[in-house]
C-alpha cells in the first residue's frame, strides 16, 4: 500500500515518538505538544504538526499501518492524536520557540559573519544540548559541521566546529549587524548556556 499525503510523513515522526509511551497518557499529549511548540525534536513547529493531525484523524485510512511501526492500537492511536490536537489548540496563541534550526543552506548567508564567542564543548555534546545534529559544509578545502539557527530575540546565528576531531570547541558566529555582547547575551539566556561556558573573542 502506497502513502503519498503529505501529511503521513508528518505523522509519522509523531507515530516514531508514540513507540517510547506504554500507555499514550494525558501527560504524553502534554508533554508532545510542548516538545512541538519549543520545536524540540518536532521541526516543523506545532502548526505543521496541527493541520496534520486534522488531516490524520478526518482520513479513513488506518493509521496505524503506516511506515513507521507502532505497538499501539487504531483505537489507541486515535484517541492520543485527539488529545494532542486538543492539548495543542488549548495552548494558542503558540509562542515563539527559544531558538528554531535552519536548513544548513543558510550557511551561505554567512558570508559577512563575525565570530563572536567559543564555546568549549565538542558538536557532539553542544547538538546533544541543543537536541540537534550538526551538518558539515564545505569551507575551503574542509569539511567542517555547522549549526545554522535562529533564537527568539531574532537573531540568527551559526555555530562552526573544526575539522580536527582532537578539537573540542565550537565557535559562535553572528550574521547580523549587532552589539556582540547582546548578542550573547541572548544566546545563553535562550539556549541554557551558562555565560561562563561561552568565551566572547575579541572584535
Amino acid at each position: 500500500m502506497e502513502y503519498d499525503e503529505a501529511w503521513r510523513g508528518t505523522l509519522n515522526q509523531i507515530l516514531y515518538l508514540t513507540n517510547y509511551s506504554r500507555d499514550l497518557t494525558a501527560e504524553d499529549a502534554a508533554s508532545f505538544a510542548g516538545r512541538m511548540i519549543e520545536y524540540d525534536f518536532f521541526p516543523d513547529g506545532p502548526a505543521v504538526y496541527r493541520e496534520a493531525l486534522a488531516q490524520a484523524l478526518a482520513a479513513p485510512a488506518v493509521l496505524s499501518e503506516q511506515a513507521v511501526p507502532t505497538p499501539h492500537t487504531e483505537a489507541t492511536l486515535r484517541e492520543f492524536l485527539g488529545k494532542l490536537a486538543a492539548e495543542l489548540d488549548a495552548r494558542k496563541p503558540w509562542p515563539s520557540p527559544h531558538y528554531r534550526m535552519l536548513d544548513v543552506g543558510q550557511w551561505a548567508t554567512f558570508g559577512q559573519a563575525r565570530a563572536i564567542a567559543r564555546i568549549g564543548w565538542s558538536p557532539v555534546s553542544i547538538g546533544n544540548h541543543l537536541r540537534s545534529l550538526f551538518d558539515n559544509v564545505q569551507v575551503g578545502d574542509v569539511s567542517l559541521p555547522v549549526l545554522v539557527f535562529r533564537i527568539g530575540s531574532g537573531e540568527v546565528l551559526a555555530l562552526l566546529g573544526s575539522a580536527d576531531p582532537k578539537v573540542h570547541s565550537v565557535t559562535l558566529y553572528q550574521r547580523d549587524p549587532g552589539d556582540p555582547a547582546q548578542v550573547i547575551a541572548h544566546f545563553c539566556e535562550l539556549t541554557g548556556f551558562d555565560p561562563v561556558e561561552v568565551e566572547r573573542l575579541s572584535a
